[in-house]
Formats: structure tokens, sequence, C-alpha cells
């Protein structure tokens, strides 16, 4: 017998994975034409913005509003010259805006930070905590052999310090509060598990400008995992350490010594 809370949920299920593949064509387009591709990034958040304020389903709603951020994090990162700054100043220009949006959708939808992973974890999951951050370094050198970006900066600790504490906050801390925090809190709410994998397809087909189908599976995968770690402890603070020093490995590290 299907009941109505069955209906809801594959309501929402196949209006989530009609976004998902909409995020994913736009993605794709930009890889041949990077202004068509902010185009259709910029319907998408247009058309999600429309359908939350139509749907009278109000976990729908406020999910489909704060699915805005995954393509607005790629309008604003094609459409931000990065020429005219360096490397690690574009992301840092970059991140502030996306923070804006996150912590404007936190405090209009009245969301607890213990929510979002804002939150230390408890003494009985340090163990996973810890582990985690330590897969970071072997996860970093993987990446790095997908991807091979080239020297960013020269290897020294003074040149070092302020890359890698961007890298901490503009992209470890930033992803992980938006994917694992808020992305996860409203998707977990609409799809039960299936939103851990939905968020977690949706970061690794974020990464497919680097035009590389190992990396996205590899961006998906990690992200899988550090759902599953969020899910388990709470806290986000974890997998922020353990993504900033894949960051850290892959552009700043590796380069200098495979």
């Amino acid at each position: 017998m299907v009941t109505l809370t069955d209906n809801f949920f594959h309501k929402r299920l196949v209006i989530s994975l009609a976004y998902l593949v909409c995020i994913t064509c736009a993605e794709l387009l930009t890889t041949r034409s990077p202004g068509y591709g902010i185009t259709f990034h910029g319907l998408i958040i247009f058309a999600l913005f429309i359908h939350s304020s139509l749907t009278n389903d109000q976990d729908l709603s406020k999910w489909l509003i704060v699915l805005i951020i995954a393509p607005l994090i790629r309008i604003l990162s094609l459409s931000t010259p990065s020429t005219q700054f360096s490397y690690f100043a574009w992301f840092l220009i970059i991140s502030l805006p996306i923070y804006i949006a996150v912590f404007t959708c936190i405090r209009i939808q009245n969301i607890d930070l213990k929510d979002v992973g804002l939150v230390l974890p408890k003494l009985k999951f340090l163990p996973i905590e810890i582990a985690t951050i330590f897969l970071a370094f072997p996860l970093g050198l993987m990446e790095y052999y997908i991807l091979k970006p080239g020297i960013i900066v020269e290897f020294s600790f003074e040149a070092m310090v302020i890359p890698s504490l961007i890298m901490i906050i503009s992209t470890g801390f930033l992803e992980e509060l938006s994917f694992r925090g808020l992305l996860q809190y409203h998707a977990t709410r609409t799809m039960g598990f299936y939103g851990i994998i939905f968020i977690s397809a949706l970061f690794g087909f974020l990464h497919i400008g680097n035009l590389s189908f190992s990396d996205v599976f590899f961006a998906g995968s990690v992200g899988f995992i550090y759902s599953l770690v969020v899910r388990k402890t709470g806290s986000i603070y974890g997998v922020t350490i353990s993504h900033g020093i894949i960051n850290i490995m892959l552009f700043l590290i590796a380069p200098h010594y495979f």
C-alpha cells in the first residue's frame, strides 16, 4: 500500500534527481563553452528559486533554496577573473559571497549551528576524526597523481603559511560547511540516506571542470566518506581539516616532491 509519506518521498527524490541532472549538464557545458555554462547555471538558480516559492512542501522548499549554492559556486568561479589575482587570493575572493549565502540560509531558516556540524565531536568519536585527518595525506597524493598540478609557490615555511590557511578556510571549511553541513542537513531531511548519496554525487560532478573522470569519481568517493563521518560524529571539524590537508598536499607539497 502506497502512503502519503511514500508519495512525498518519491516526489522529492525525482525532483532532486532532475536538478542534479541539470547541474551536471551545466557542468559539462562549461567545459565546452563557459559563457553558456554560466547561463545554464543561472537558469537553474532561477528555477530553484521559483520552484521553492511555489511548492507547498516546506522541507522541499527549504532544500531547493539551499541547493542554489551549487550552481552559485560555479558561476562565481567562472565569472571571477583569476588573471587579476594570485591563485590563492582568487580562492579567498570567491569564497566570501558563498559564506554569505550559506550563513544567510542558516539564519533565515533558523537552523541550529549544531545541525550543520558546527559543534565539537564527542570524545568517543575522536578516533574517527583523527583517522579521517590522517587519511587526508594519502588521499592528497592520490589526487595529485590524478591531476598533476604544477608548482604554484616556492617550498618554504613563509611562502606556505598563508596559502595553507586559505586552503583550509576557503576550500576545506567552506566546502564542508556547504556540502556536509547545510546541504546534507536538508538532503537527508528530504530524501533520507539517499540524501547522502545525492550530496556525494553532486560534489563529484562539480569537479567535472577538472576534465578528469577519475577526479570526479575520486571527489565523489571522498565526499561520501566525509558524509558518513559527519553523519556519525555530527561534526564537520574533522572533515574540514582533512579536506584542507588534501588540498595542501595537492597544490602545495606534492608538486615539489613527486
